[in-house]
């Protein structure tokens, strides 16, 4: 747990000279270790269960593929939401803004609707360039689905719906850099 705080820390600019050693040299380190703790994450470590959060999808990230690279954008139920890049960087805290929240909360609903599509699986590789992957988080595991990011923008693939509320989550990421 440590590493993992001093981790997003440097992540945020936060962290001092002391703390180097323990992190990662580079910065696509770092945010691979975000987007694998994201996918690791449990129900109860955002403060939810089946109880209190009765739907099945309680998280997900969308990730596309890139030539040189990928960007993952992880929401979650209690309002987190994140977006990094696999080359470094990325923003943490983002669902702190209202705008975002929304967008979140309403990504989370069409994932609900959505995962259906998807199945069950342990492995997490980052998409191939025009690919784009959905991870759902659920309280049986997490599942996933595939397909070419060209189809579900143009409105060909059945998660396309899913595809642009992420794009709108993204979009509202951006909107409060500024804030």
């Amino acid at each position: 747990m440590r590493r993992l705080f001093t981790t997003v820390l440097a992540f945020l600019g936060l962290g001092g000279a002391a703390n180097a050693s323990v992190l990662p040299k580079e910065p696509d380190a770092i945010t691979q270790d975000l987007r694998m703790m994201a996918l690791a994450l449990t129900p109860d470590a955002i403060g939810i269960s089946q109880k209190s959060y009765p739907h099945e999808v309680w998280g997900v990230l969308m990730e596309t593929g890139m030539e040189r690279g990928a960007y993952t954008l992880v929401a979650l139920a209690d309002g987190t939401t994140s977006l990094y890049f696999s080359t470094g960087g990325g923003i943490i805290g983002a669902g702190e803004h209202a705008s975002v929240r929304q967008a979140s909360g309403q990504l989370i609903d069409l994932a609900n609707e959505s995962v259906a599509a998807a199945t069950l699986t342990g492995a997490y590789p980052l998409p191939k360039a025009g690919q784009t992957v959905f991870y759902f988080l659920t309280f049986h595991g997490v599942k996933t689905y595939t397909a070419k990011e060209v189809d579900l923008g143009e409105m060909r693939d059945k998660l396309s719906n899913l595809f642009h509320a992420g794009h709108g989550v993204i979009a509202a990421v951006r909107q409060t850099k500024g804030d």
